[in-house]
């Protein structure tokens, strides 16, 4: 199991590598919204010369060099090691590199790739490095001298990693923990916000239109009776809160991994989250070898036994693995102890046993590890989670419209960000539209989106790269002239009404009219005026 479960996971690093490289250009190249190489220069000013501050601070090998083909050759070496890995070569060296890669392109992709998931996967691939085997892989098979070495025999050789259950044990249940506290946090966070919608059970009354991108699905549920929704949120907080502590025990194990695999699968159908599902589902999957483990623990012993070997000696590396391991798992619980109480709202309406409690929590863990954890917050992959912990309940949406002329304007159309009425919401699994998503987040704090300004910027150009992240339908033959920013408030349309899958109310407009010639010298600041 350890052996699929590392080849599971180098399948999910192929869709998240694969994902981002057909975007990159359009988001952090040289051309894109947020340039790479602008921010690490940034970065250099602000941290100074020292190269050892430098990647304390940001580690990433986009210190070496932020242009296109840096980004190109990184997004290239996760696909190849992906592809290594799939293929069989799950060695700890090979998810070490895939690590660095992906750590390195989530400080260059900035806000584009600060998502939960893209931190669960860094989270999963240093479990992972943990997991792998450490021997240098490519030998090929002992041969008597003079005999001849076949080809094919040395590739396949080159690809063995003889199992070693011992060393597999600290890194398995890392992978298993790791499902508990993702799940756990996803539920425990939504109570402890004290938000209205999940206390009173109405969440998903809005959940289905208000999510970032919907999908076709979603508008039929959004249309199931509302008796539905309640239980669906009961059965929700059952699965995330309950489910995860089942797989402790072997008769309950099966089925609170089923749920937990049924959970991603009802999400993943009604909603866009990239390569977030299976990526869990993958984790979650880490505990259905569980007795095969075990099984195979002592099958290895047994068999060393009769071969003369006695009882099988501990390796110095298998100490190695647990005490990392044990050190990841305190980090870990320290991580979650902290996502808890900052879910808890602080202020006179916080209930004084709970804000007593949170208090008592920040003082006799938090606070203390407080240093240990800010010195691995740089590396992003020992993580607090908490999905949907507050609710949004309407859809505020930004419009953008272009014109050549100033009197005729056309809407901008994205490919899976609702714009157009009649168009239906578009799947997008397992791809991660980011610049789609950030337009959900945009919309909530237009201030706060300042990459909103390079993003009008580049349409103005003509930018290919940038345009290309956009639908067919809004590439232009020529730079538009004229741009603004417009915020409508979205819902699904109701059945029967004539508009097939929306309904929108203008708010206000978030920009004046911008001009191409009078941009450059007055940009929009975060596109709210």
């Amino acid at each position: 199991m350890p052996r699929l479960l590392l080849r599971l996971l180098a399948g999910v690093h192929l869709v998240a590598f694969v994902s981002l490289w057909v975007q990159i250009d359009g988001l952090i190249g040289s051309r894109g919204i947020l340039p790479a190489r602008d921010f690490f220069a940034y970065l250099e000013r602000v941290l100074g010369a020292g190269v050892l501050e430098r990647f304390v601070n940001v580690p990433s090998l986009l210190w070496f060099g932020a242009d296109d083909a840096a980004l190109h050759v990184l997004c290239a070496a996760g696909v190849l090691l992906s592809l290594l890995a799939i293929a069989g070569l799950v060695t700890a060296p090979v998810f070490a590199a895939l690590w660095i890669c992906y750590l390195s392109l989530v400080w260059g992709g900035q806000t584009f790739l600060a998502f939960q998931w893209d931190t669960l996967l860094l989270e999963a691939t240093l479990c992972a490095v943990v997991l792998a085997p450490l021997g240098w892989p490519f030998r090929g098979p002992a041969t008597a001298p003079g005999e001849p070495r076949r080809l094919t025999a040395s590739i396949r050789a080159a690809f063995r990693v003889t199992p070693n259950p011992a060393a597999a044990r600290p890194g398995t249940w890392l992978f298993r923990l790791l499902v508990v506290k993702l799940m756990f946090l996803s539920g425990a966070v939504k109570l402890l916000s004290l938000d209205p919608t999940w206390w009173r059970l109405t969440a998903l009354d809005v959940h289905y239109f208000t999510q970032p991108l919907p999908v076709a699905a979603s508008w039929y549920a959004h249309h199931l009776p509302e008796w539905v929704h309640r239980l669906s949120v009961l059965v929700m907080f059952a699965v995330e809160l309950a489910a995860p502590w089942f797989v402790f025990f072997r008769r309950l194990r099966l089925p609170g991994v089923g749920v937990l695999l049924l959970l991603q699968l009802l999400i993943a159908a009604t909603g866009n989250y990239g390569f977030f599902n299976l990526l869990t589902a993958v984790l979650c999957l880490s505990w259905l070898g569980a007795g095969t483990v075990d099984g195979w623990t002592r099958t290895s012993g047994l068999q060393a036994a009769a071969r003369g070997g006695g009882r099988p000696r501990a390796r110095p590396g298998n100490r190695v693995r647990w005490a990392v391991a044990t050190a990841i798992l305190l980090l870990s619980l320290l991580t979650s102890m902290r996502e808890l109480t900052r879910s808890l709202p602080r202020g006179p309406e916080t209930p004084p046993a709970a804000a007593a409690a949170a208090d008592f929590i920040d003082r006799a863990l938090v606070d203390p590890a407080a240093p240990p954890l800010r010195a691995i917050a740089p590396f992003r992959s020992i993580n607090g989670y908490g999905l949907f912990r507050a609710m949004t309940t309407s859809r505020p949406e930004i419009v953008v419209e272009t014109s050549a002329d100033g009197a005729t304007w056309s809407e901008l159309a994205f490919r899976f960000k609702p714009g157009d009425l009649d168009h239906p919401p578009r799947a997008a699994f397992p791809h991660m539209p980011r610049l789609d998503w950030q337009m959900w987040f945009a919309a909530l704090d237009p201030a706060g989106a300042d990459w909103l300004g390079s993003f009008v910027e580049r349409l103005f150009e003509g930018e290919p790269a940038v345009l290309r992240l956009l639908g067919e339908a809004a590439r232009p033959a020529e730079p538009p002239r004229y741009v603004r920013l417009r915020l409508y408030d979205y819902a699904f349309s109701e059945p029967r009404t004539g508009a097939r899958w929306w309904q929108r109310e203008f708010l206000y407009d978030l920009s004046p009219v911008l001009a191409r010639e009078a941009f450059a010298q007055d940009p929009v600041d975060g596109g709210a005026r």
